[in-house]
């Protein structure tokens, strides 16, 4: 071990690491002298000199400091800040590569959280697209003294700003927007507030799927400036002013936004708003919608309950006048536009409730009120403190969408070891280049 000064003046802790394998959350796993380290920058196969960020008797975490024999999986990476940026965090890594490690993460949380020790086969589900595949960001920006604006994203494991001109796993319409905001000159606002520092902010940009190649089709949301004496509405005014901008406004003002028109599937139309949820990979979500009717089509359920169904995105195509379609979203903006999803479409027997899931499934299950099958597509926290009314209610079948093996895995067990058996999963990698993973299960009731 050796030592070095970091930033702030103190020594810092250095160890050299041979990178084992690659942990869910995208960190290398060491192994030293009968001790763990989780190392951030590191993949599978590197030899690398760390710095000790935080110990433990159990386990440390590191950073890289220096590569010193760069694993084989490391390739020629298409962003050139894909080192430092805390967006991605296998650029370069080959794609065939990464699926594996995915299936990996999603089989070692069944046997090790779940207790499910021979799970049915999972089927791992590449994205059509491994870049130019997000339609939705959140970038950071800084707008300097001289009017110059720059957007970028946190530097790993830090609030430390990293300036970018394009993203290379965001869809090309939102790239053009970078460039188009980085053109625009903020000179004569900053002049007339006496900007002397940088103002900092955030902002959400979101592409509309259903629009052509033609302008406009981007959403952009402001959140207020940490320097509030700056006049958040030139911001507003100048990214409104761009070609590709077809609604700009503050996050305080999203409950008077606009509904617009996400996208046309399934020959439904999928409306939304600002500040809405929605899927950010729209090739991999249309599997999960084809995946979801084909359970239905087999299964033949009279009564469907979607629970965190947010706008009706896996519920609004099964609406064929005769099944009974429940949807329950805490958000009322979702649930809101649902139901103009439903009205705009003359839909029969589909009906969305704004309320806690929880407590939606516990009255359900008083009422003595009976689904034959439910989607469940909850938060990464998963929906354990829905489980118990959820199994009163009982029904034949569950499909359970999950974005966190682990929350995934918690919840299947305890539904495997009462009253339910696992007939289908399929891992859907839905954002390619990083660590995250989507999961499609169905369960049968025993």
């Amino acid at each position: 071990m050796g030592k070095q000064s970091d930033h702030t003046g103190t020594e810092a802790e250095l160890i050299e690491l041979r990178i084992e394998s690659t942990a869910f959350g995208g960190k290398g796993v060491a192994r030293k002298d009968g001790k763990v380290y989780f190392v951030e920058g590191a993949v599978s196969g590197d030899v690398a000199e760390c710095e000790i960020v935080e110990a433990s008797d159990r386990y440390s975490e590191a950073r890289v400091v220096k590569l010193l024999e760069p694993s084989s999986h490391r390739g020629p990476s298409p962003c050139p800040v894909s080192d430092v940026c805390g967006g991605c965090q296998w650029q370069g890594v080959p794609y065939a590569t990464q699926l594996e490690w995915k299936k990996g993460f999603v089989l070692n949380a069944l046997k090790r959280i779940g207790k499910i020790d021979n799970p049915v086969n999972v089927e791992m589900l590449a994205s059509p697209r491994i870049n130019g595949y997000r339609n939705r960001i959140f970038m950071r920006a800084r707008l300097q003294p001289d009017g110059l604006l720059y957007l970028g994203y946190f530097r790993r494991s830090s609030q430390d700003f990293v300036p970018i001109e394009t993203c290379p796993i965001a869809v090309s319409r939102i790239n053009e927007f970078i460039r188009n905001a980085r053109a625009v000159s903020f000179a004569s606002e900053c002049q007339k507030a006496n900007m002397t520092s940088e103002v900092k902010f955030r902002l959400e940009v979101q592409d509309l799927p259903s629009e052509s190649g033609e302008h406009p089709h981007l959403l952009v949301t402001i959140y207020d400036p940490d320097d509030k004496s700056f006049p958040i509405s030139s911001i507003i005014e100048k990214i409104s002013s761009l070609p590709s901008v077809k609604w700009c406004g503050n996050s305080r003002d999203l409950h008077t936004a606009p509904r617009v028109l996400f996208e046309s599937h399934l020959n439904r139309e999928f409306h939304t708003a600002p500040g809405i949820f929605q899927q950010i990979n729209i090739d991999h979500n249309h599997t999960v919608r084809s995946l979801v009717i084909e359970a239905v089509k087999k299964f033949q359920p009279s009564r469907i309950l979607d629970v965190f169904c947010g706008s009706g995105n896996l519920s609004l195509a099964l609406a064929d006048g005769q099944t009974v379609i429940d949807g329950v979203e805490f958000s009322k903006r979702a649930i809101d536009v649902a139901n103009y999803n439903v009205a705009a479409q003359g839909l029969k027997n589909a009906n969305y409730y704004s309320g806690d899931t929880e407590k939606f499934l516990w009255r359900a299950a008083k009422q003595g009120v009976k689904y034959d099958l439910v989607i469940a597509d909850p938060p990464r926290e998963g929906m354990f403190k829905a489980l118990i009314p959820l199994m009163k209610i009982r029904p034949q079948q569950i499909i359970y969408i999950s974005c966190d093996p682990s929350t995934l895995s918690r919840d299947l067990g305890s539904l495997c070891r009462t009253q339910y058996k696992i007939t289908k999963f399929s891992a859907l990698d839905f954002f390619p280049n990083t660590y995250h993973i989507e999961s499609f299960v169905i369960l049968e009731a025993k």
